[in-house]
């Protein structure tokens, strides 16, 4: 198959229904009218039924394209290719945009104050109340049962039902599965009717696709190309049919190793050809964003979801990565791909091979990949009271959430909470944004042990935390009423055993991600006061937090003092004392939440790109920081020490990272000087064994490499940098991301 011509096919198609296409209208849905005669038509029916009109008329809608030299069948035309989940971009978000002022009916000031809290940087608010992005589709679910097997359990269900709600949810359940069964049997029919005109060299991918879907997804994959079919057809259905954002697109080297072993042992496949069809289904994404264009001139500033999962261990803690995890790797490589993003599970057992393979990537100036600690994040979910064969099919969707496939949506990314934030608005006096936000802080002025200093402090995140809570477990209850899923519901476990959608608690688990970010700042502010004003007693409190709040001015001193105090990553017992200290106080408090959904608040340690955009909003912290510096994602260490890497994962190592199943994450950039397979090797041996945190993000280079980009971009097209859960190319950076990425300490 021609892969070349095929990505210009696919670029030349998506520029059409780009958002930057000028003739692209938001919002994007082609089949509107329809759905907007059938609700004025209809004005009384059920959430749940009116997702299923929805349901049925994109299943009447759709017009297969298929493009010549890609044996894959997906594409609908029913969503703008930038499509990210947002309700705005595709057909699937009608009904949810639609529902949405049912939020804004009660609670008027509430609502501000949680606004509020996001446009001055307390925590994100992106939702607000619920997550309807980063969503994984319960592949290994329908793989091993097909979309078939799944819509007789759920007649079976139906049959003894009597419970009115629970028999609503198994006929929309059906509805939704029959709506897809339908929408496969159309790609079918258009694969067929190209053949009879179809040119010699484009009948075999035709071919392909009459064959696939006349099988998949409604029955299981018999061969390794059904599996990939299947995996792509199901992403997009889940998109398409549901308007929740499909962030993840599986992990085919575990899912399909099997089928692709009876393949080549049956003769029917060789490697290369495998290869081939991986090439051809890795390069889908890529293709469908305007990469080679400058951030700022991309959709949402070149971030997307889209995460491949590489490696792991099984339940029983064996390794499973194979052959088909570096065909991946390799293929992502050689075809200079930057989405999907690609997360790299690896445990005490990983194989040296497979870390070598990805060292390839960081060696040759592509810091694309990410590595997640199968023995710090399975363990945290069993802890979080999941079941071990759960807990080892984990993803990572979008940038680094953690989720069961399968098991559960986690919702872990639409509320970030800034403790840099939280630790300047306990020193400043802020009446006026008290006010916006309404909380209102107590300071520590007066305190006359460092032990009083941190109980306020530790006061005032509790209060804060709760003052975002509280709407979430009051008003998330809306989202089965705003977006119910019965179709992805009825792919998960649990949700047709519970007869009830996932958005109201059916599945299995219902976890509800609660993600902090600038730990290292919140706890190196501690440590500067304890060390200044307590333990040294160089000045006053009251003097020292005089000094933060005039931005050091004139207490440049001060300022040193606070940057000689210990610090998180220097790998010091008081640092990590302190820091394990509060992770534990904070997830004790957060135990005794429910979520809107009957599950738990998971605690995690990461954020976005808001260690930049709420940068304006933070004014100096006891760190040592100054009026609108950067702030530190998760569990990163702050900008202003030239910290040893090894101390890094040795801070990380002391924490309670076990209680944190939602994710824990180090952004780190090290020094690409000395570095070949065998150091860079053992540099990930030595994270994964200290268990420093469940997710790592690497960048391997140098300052004056970057600095060099600065001045001669055209000598560093291929310098891919990561930066905030997602990867671009350097020199397609706007000058504040420039700054921000080259400001970060390059450990050595």
């Amino acid at each position: 198959m021609n892969l070349d011509q095929l990505k210009q096919d696919l670029k030349n198609y998506y520029y059409t229904i780009s958002v930057k296409n000028p003739q692209i209208t938001m919002p994007f849905n082609p089949l509107q009218k329809q759905m907007d005669s059938f609700a004025a038509e209809h004005p009384e029916i059920s959430p749940a039924q009116l997702k299923v009109a929805q349901y049925n008329i994109i299943a009447d809608g759709v017009k297969p394209t298929l493009f010549p030299n890609d044996p894959f069948f997906y594409e609908t035309g029913l969503r703008v290719a930038e499509y990210d989940g947002h309700t705005s971009l595709g057909a699937g978000g009608w009904m949810l945009r639609r529902k949405w002022p049912l939020l804004g009916q009660d609670g008027a000031k509430i609502h501000e104050e949680y606004g509020n809290c996001g446009s001055l940087g307390l925590h994100l608010v992106y939702g607000p109340y619920f997550d309807f992005d980063h969503h994984c589709f319960p592949y290994s679910h329908v793989m091993k049962k097909g979309l078939g097997g799944i819509y007789e359990d759920v007649r079976k269900a139906a049959a003894t039902a009597t419970d009115p709600e629970k028999r609503e949810f198994y006929q929309c359940a059906e509805a939704g599965l029959l709506a897809v069964k339908k929408i496969t049997e159309k790609f079918a029919a258009e694969a067929k009717k190209q053949l009879t005109a179809a040119p010699d060299e484009e009948k075999k991918a035709l071919s392909m696709i009459l064959s696939a879907a006349e099988q998949v997804p409604w029955n299981p994959p018999r061969t390794f190309y059904e599996g990939l079919a299947a995996m792509r057809f199901l992403y997009e259905m889940g998109c398409i049919m549901e308007g929740v954002g499909m962030s993840v697109l599986g992990a085919p080297d575990r899912l399909l190793y099997s089928l692709y072993q009876a393949d080549l042992a049956a003769g029917r496949l060789t490697e290369a050809e495998a290869y081939e069809l991986i090439c051809t289904w890795m390069i889908h994404v890529d293709c469908r964003l305007q990469l080679e264009k400058s951030v700022d001139q991309q959709f949402n500033a070149s971030e997307q979801g889209d995460t491949l999962i590489l490696g792991g261990t099984d339940a029983a803690g064996n390794d499973i990565t194979n052959e088909l995890s570096v065909m991946f790797l390799r293929a992502h490589r050689e075809h200079g791909l930057i989405y999907p993003k690609i997360h790299c599970r690896v445990s005490r057992n990983t194989p040296d091979w497979f870390l070598e393979e990805t060292a390839k990537d960081f060696l040759s100036s592509r810091n694309v990949l990410s590595y997640l600690n199968d023995d710090v994040i399975i363990p945290a979910q069993c802890m979080a009271g999941k079941q071990r064969e759960d807990a080892a099919n984990y993803m990572a969707g979008g940038c680094w959430e953690i989720m069961l496939e399968s098991c559960e949506q986690s919702e872990g990314a639409h509320c970030y909470f800034s403790l840099g934030r939280l630790m300047d608005l306990v020193i400043q006096s802020t009446p006026e944004e008290e006010e916006k936000i309404g909380l209102h802080f107590t300071r520590f002025d007066a305190a006359e042990t460092f032990e009083e200093c941190y109980t306020i402090c530790l006061d005032q995140v509790k209060m804060a935390l709760l003052k975002m809570l509280e709407p979430i477990m009051k008003y998330g209850k809306m989202w089965q009423e705003i977006n119910p899923c019965p179709f992805l519901s009825s792919c998960m476990k649990g949700c047709v055993e519970s007869g009830k959608d996932y958005t109201a608690g059916g599945a299995k688990y219902s976890p509800h991600g609660v993600p902090l970010t600038g730990v290292a700042i919140y706890i190196n502010s501690l440590l500067a006061i304890k060390d200044v004003c307590f333990d040294r007693k160089l000045c006053s409190l009251p003097r020292f937090l005089e000094a933060v709040r005039n931005n050091w001015e004139n207490a440049a001193d001060l300022r040193q003092y606070a940057l000689q105090a210990p610090h998180f990553g220097d790998g010091r017992e008081e640092s990590i004392a302190l820091t394990n200290r509060f992770l534990n106080e904070i997830t004790d408090y957060m135990e005794g939440f429910t979520n809107e959904r009957g599950g738990k608040f998971q605690v995690g340690l990461y954020s976005y790109l808001d260690i930049v955009r709420w940068a304006p909003h933070t004014r100096a912290t006891p760190d040592g920081r100054f009026n609108g510096d950067f702030l530190t994602a998760g569990l990163t260490p702050t900008r202003l020490h030239g910290d040893v890497v090894t101390d890094v994962f040795r801070s990380g190592s002391g924490l309670p990272l076990k209680r944190f199943p939602a994710s824990s994450v180090m952004t780190l950039s090290i020094s690409q000087s000395g570095l070949d397979e065998e150091r860079f090797k053992a540099l990930i041996r030595s994270w994964q064994t200290l268990e420093s945190c469940g997710m790592l993000q690497l960048n391997c280079l140098t300052k004056e490499i970057l600095e060099d980009a600065q001045k001669n971009p055209q000598d560093h097209q291929d310098l891919i940098v990561r930066l905030y859960g997602m990867s671009a190319r350097f020199v397609s950076l706007d000058p504040t991301r420039q700054e921000e990425f080259i400001s970060r300490t390059i450990l050595k």
